[in-house]
């Protein structure tokens, strides 16, 4: 019996489609098509897509070897009830897909197992005896000009078909799109007749784009939207889509954003971390302390710590160290809180402690550095000391005090002076340095030390100039006074750099 194509206006139907395929592309036509097809148990599917001679018109034909429509009503009748939506691993929803086809339509045939049904300019004929024996034909003549039927091949070559489905386009096979890796992850869906949300645990594939095109998110092979990733994300399930099919929601584009952070953590470079999605990702409170890790060391190298404000001489020491310090809004408050958890990011006061305080703690209850006295000191102690002294009067033009102390519990200073006073920590340097006698190793640590007569700041103008003046100094001295230098180390130490 002749009556409409379906319970709705075929081009309102067409106007609402419109607008999809305007933002999208024609390819929605191939989407729908091809999503029918992938959600029952056909191993192949064949499409051909022709163009009608001197008309703005295509005839596209999709055949399958499935198990065809159950109910043939179901070709015309929109939002029918769906077992679909009770399958997460199924992309069908309302019974809308072929309708949005057929809006483009002005002629079309489904022959399925459960009948046939021809749409024509005088309305729908069904032929309920005229059945398939296995599989559907849709067959349509669509609105169709050049471009569009271009955009409709393209199309079918960016799907990422279901493994165990053949798809021949045209006479070609599209290619299988081997994924980079597969994993498992919790992601929202839409399931039971209401699409009530929900989450569950699903397969995720990453594919590399195809074809130049930017890389996309993938509702079971279907592209949806674009989402900056550096790979294809091929969600295995049911996505959460909005009523036009081709968005997400911010909150569910995070959530896939951060799961493939967490899978590909191993894998990003510095490249990756100057994208919105790592970025992103990386200050999720799902984001792995893993992937925060590797986030820190791509973007700032294997040695950072945080500015702190509050010391700006501790900056300044973490970097005299090669350390790269990450200043204040170099982070966001989420990716802050993610390496504090994980435990990777220390400030620079926390990494240089001694910086811009001295190198002894201001806590009253501190345990006290143990001085040594001069009666404690071996003969390679006492020429150190002497010869410190020495240097301080010719180099900085003053008397100093030099003492050697001992601070096991107070961390790993080498040196400290303020005050015209230079301590030399034995807990870090050990006795053998002090036997070494006249070395770099020791000038460099004295000359180093001097230098915080002008500053404490390691990175300052300041210092470097007082280094060089000291240095320049030195040299001087060594050679206008080399008796006076090798009185304090006598041969064979004199020279040696052992």
């Amino acid at each position: 019996m002749a009556g409409q194509w379906f319970a709705a206006d075929k081009d309102g139907l067409r106007q609402l489609a419109e607008r999809i395929v305007e933002r999208d592309g024609f390819g929605i036509v191939g989407a729908e098509l091809y999503q029918n097809v992938r959600d029952t148990n056909a191993t192949e599917c064949v499409v051909t897509i022709e163009k009608v001679p001197g008309k703005p018109r295509a005839i596209i034909t999709v055949t399958d070897n499935g198990e065809g429509f159950a109910d043939l009503t179901h070709a015309w009748m929109m939002f029918a009830p769906s077992a679909k939506k009770h399958d997460p691993t199924k992309a069908g929803r309302f019974n809308l897909g072929e309708k949005m086809v057929l809006s483009f339509a002005y002629a079309a045939t489904v022959h399925t197992t459960s009948g046939t049904v021809e749409f024509s300019k005088d309305g729908r004929q069904e032929y309920p005896r005229r059945k398939r024996a296995i599989g559907t034909e849709f067959r349509a003549e669509l609105a169709c000009i050049e471009e569009r039927y271009q955009q409709l091949l393209d199309f079918m070559h960016q799907l990422i078909v279901k493994p165990g489905l053949r798809l021949v386009v045209n006479g070609n096979v599209v290619p299988e799109r081997k994924p980079v890796r597969t994993f498992e992850t919790k992601l929202k869906t839409q399931i039971g007749d209401n699409l009530r949300p929900s989450t569950r645990t699903t397969n995720v594939e990453l594919c590399e784009p195809v074809n130049g095109k930017p890389a996309r998110l993938f509702e079971l092979g279907i592209p949806v939207v674009e989402t900056g990733v550096r790979w294809d994300v091929n969600v295995c399930q049911k996505v959460p889509l909005n009523i036009d099919r081709d968005n997400v929601t911010p909150a569910f584009l995070g959530s896939v954003r951060v799961a493939v952070l967490n899978e590909m953590y191993d894998v990003i470079d510095g490249a990756d971390t100057e994208t919105q999605w790592v970025n992103e990702a990386a200050g999720h409170t799902d984001c792995s302390d893993e992937a925060a890790v590797a986030f820190q060391v791509q973007k700032f190298g294997d040695k950072s710590v945080a500015s702190d404000p509050n010391n700006r001489e501790a900056d300044g020491e973490a970097m005299s160290h090669g350390f790269t310090v990450i200043p204040s809004r170099g982070l966001s408050r989420g990716q802050r809180d993610n390496l504090k958890r994980a435990g990777s990011l220390k400030s620079s006061s926390r990494q240089f402690p001694n910086a811009g305080r001295n190198a002894y703690s201001n806590d009253p209850d501190a345990k006290p550095v143990n001085v040594l006295s001069t009666s404690e000191y071996s003969e390679g102690m006492t020429r150190v000391v002497d010869y410190t002294k020495f240097l301080a009067t010719e180099l900085l033009g003053k008397t100093i005090r030099v003492q050697i102390v001992e601070c096991s519990g107070g961390g790993s200073w080498e040196a400290c002076y303020g005050d015209s006073r230079l301590d030399f920590n034995l807990s870090a340097l050990g006795t053998a340095w002090f036997e070494r006698g006249f070395n770099d190793e020791a000038n460099a640590l004295i000359l180093h030390e001097f230098g915080h007569e002008f500053t404490s700041d390691h990175l300052s103008a300041e210092y470097h100039d007082a280094l060089c003046t000291l240095g320049a100094k030195f040299g001087r001295l060594v050679m206008e006074r080399s008796a006076d230098v090798k009185a304090f180390f006598p041969m064979p130490s004199m020279c040696s750099n052992a």
